[in-house]
């Protein structure tokens, strides 16, 4: 490795010395790269701060690879969902896009609305509206300081040649196979290109199962497996900035006369980064807003965790006063749809409440018998092989206030699939409640008809209902899991 840097700086330098014996001037691209940002909208003045820096010494693009939306009340919720969103980035001055599974979370509209409102381009190689209302490129190519930049686009369809997320919200959408569109898209820019970029919302594994493959793409900038990661992979670097704007990759690209002499990448702390002004002007203009999210709903007496808030959305759809008096006896939520990691001790605003659930998920109630229930949480613990593997598997992804234990098999060696679920519970029918991603993504769609059904309740209005009804007490967290996984 140190032969190598040593060599890499000697052609450096005499790339630099061949460009000024020319009169030419050395010029720097500097690429700015986010992920899986989920209206962050607080470290919105960092990010302004970063690019007007980086403005100062060369040329900036702005780049995102996805999922800007769920996860904050001001922008989910506004009378334009995520457009707030989107606005912040207009005035950060983003240039080009992908989009992340959750841009699709609200349906068509939501995402034409969020589209149209984009003072920059949205690509995406591998899908389209069925009715062509929303036109998505699948690249583009943009001309700085005498290069040309492509980019390209692709988000994840391993969730069943869909993303990840609830199949109603895909409705309008048709999809093609992720890693073969971004390859197809790489190979047909390459040639008008002199550095090609793929903003990838397909998540770490396959985005190496890409640079494996040798695609004609320089960088693959990734999200949505919030990795944190800046390595090359078969000679195709591949970053990702974990999520929440937490990290930000800067690419600096030295120029000369159209000839490319360098290309440093950076992975940037955004806490070390100080606030601009007079954007966080316009995010606390944007909290003030609706005054209503900064009701105070309620009080935590000490911090939950991630586990105690999964342990308060279940109890919220536990202890529901559903209209025909059905009390559920069982209740289940997924893991991925817990989207706060904890309360802190003291007040809770409605904002924060709504934010553990910015899908807007509903419930249903019906009744499962415990094999039925073990049928779809082993299916989910197991799915995914070997070659694209599902992140959120071989792990308790549904949490129950039922306690059970996931039994272990011998196979794969390094995640071992699980072989049974064992419930402590009857063999019979029980009372159950549910979101409806869970009733409709995972369990199968007959027993749903038959067993199950929709309340219109909507899970956020649980959650708040739960919150009140301790009062001035204030709400204990229980931040202990119940289920747990063992070897046979």
């Amino acid at each position: 490795m140190r032969k190598y840097l040593i060599f890499s700086t000697i052609i450096l330098l005499y790339a630099l010395l061949g460009c000024r014996s020319t009169g030419g001037d050395v010029d720097h691209i500097y690429i700015i790269s986010t992920n899986d940002m989920h209206a962050s909208i607080d470290a919105m003045p960092r990010l302004a701060t970063l690019v007007a820096e980086y403005e100062e010494r060369g040329e900036v693009v702005v780049v995102d690879s996805g999922d800007r939306v769920s996860g904050n009340a001001y922008v989910d919720d506004s009378l334009e969902p995520g457009v707030p969103m989107i606005e912040l980035m207009n005035d950060v001055g983003y240039d080009v896009v992908t989009l992340g599974n959750h841009e699709f979370d609200r349906g068509s509209e939501a995402l034409r609305g969020m589209v149209e409102a984009a003072d920059f381009e949205v690509v995406c190689a591998n899908v389209v509206t069925k009715d062509g209302t929303i036109a998505i490129e699948p690249y583009t190519i943009i001309s700085v300081a005498g290069l040309d930049i492509g980019f390209v686009g692709v988000v994840d369809t391993s969730n069943g040649g869909y993303p990840l997320g609830g199949k109603s919200s895909y409705q309008n959408f048709s999809f093609t196979s992720d890693i073969a569109a971004a390859y197809e898209a790489c190979e047909d820019i390459a040639s008008e290109c002199d550095f090609v970029v793929l903003l990838s919302h397909m998540g770490l594994e396959s985005d190496e199962l890409l640079a494996k493959r040798s695609p004609a793409c320089h960088w693959i900038a990734g999200g949505h497996s919030h990795d944190r990661v800046n390595r090359e992979v078969d000679g195709v670097r591949i970053t990702q900035n974990n999520k929440n704007i937490r990290y930000a990759t800067v690419v600096d690209i030295a120029v000369c006369d159209g000839e490319i002499l360098s290309v440093e990448y950076t992975m940037v702390d955004m806490s070390d980064v100080a606030v601009e002004s007079a954007t966080m002007e316009r995010v606390e203009a944007l909290k003030n807003s609706d005054p209503g999210l900064n009701v105070v709903e309620g009080v935590a007496v000490a911090a939950a965790t991630k586990e105690g808030v999964a342990n308060f959305t279940i109890a919220s759809l536990a202890e529901y006063p559903y209209a025909d008096g059905f009390t559920p006896e069982v209740s289940f939520y997924h893991y991925g749809g817990i989207r706060l990691d904890g309360f802190a001790e003291g007040d809770i605003k409605r904002a924060e409440v709504l934010n553990n659930d910015p899908f807007h998920s509903t419930i249903y109630v019906g009744v499962l018998t415990p094999n039925q229930m073990r049928d779809f949480i082993i299916a989910k613990y197991n799915s995914g092989d070997a070659e694209r593997p599902d992140k959120e598997s071989h792990y308790p992804y549904f949490r129950s206030d039922a306690s059970y234990t996931i039994l272990l098999g011998d196979e794969p060696i390094e995640a071992p699939d699980a072989v049974d679920i064992i419930f402590e519970l009857e063999e019979r029918e029980y009372r159950v409640a549910m979101c409806n991603y869970i009733a409709d993504n995972y369990i199968d769609s007959a027993v749903v008809a038959r067993q199950l059904r929709p309340t219109g309740v909507a899970v956020r209005e649980a959650m708040l209902h739960h919150l009140r009804s301790f009062g001035t007490e204030g709400f204990v967290p229980n931040n202990e899991c119940r289920q747990r996984e063992i070897h046979k």
